[in-house]
């Protein structure tokens, strides 16, 4: 081998040492690029299975806050009709009640006794 031959070869033997580093190098940066994937892959599961349970416990929270809703609004129609009902029997009995109607009472006594404007703000 002449020295022109062997320094080609030597020149071509560092081109394939090159070639073979960039490879490798390139091969691990892929691996670490599929490694990277992977891991954002799973990280973006989690978030969007912790979504998807915030978005579940959100709808039980609003069904459960619209049923006790329901139920007290059920409340409160069943207590104005409560209070319509008394407050009609309340109107029916102030005719006729002696209590209210009685001109010989003593202050002591009235003090005692219910008044009809106690009547009415007991019954609201």
């Amino acid at each position: 081998m002449s020295d022109g031959e062997s320094s080609s070869s030597s020149h071509q033997t560092d081109n394939n040492n090159k070639f073979l580093c960039q490879r490798y190098e390139s091969s691990e940066d892929e691996d670490q690029r599929l490694k990277r994937r992977e891991k954002n892959r799973v990280a973006a599961q989690k978030s969007r299975k912790r979504q998807m349970h915030k978005a579940d416990l959100l709808h039980d929270t609003c069904e459960y806050l619209e049923q006790r809703n329901r139920k007290l609004k059920k409340e409160v129609d069943s207590l104005c009709e409560e209070q319509r009902l008394l407050t009609d029997a309340l109107s029916e009995h102030e005719p006729s009640c002696p209590i209210m109607h009685c001109s010989t009472c003593t202050s002591t006594s009235t003090s005692l006794s219910v008044q009809p404007g106690d009547m009415a703000t007991r019954s609201v």
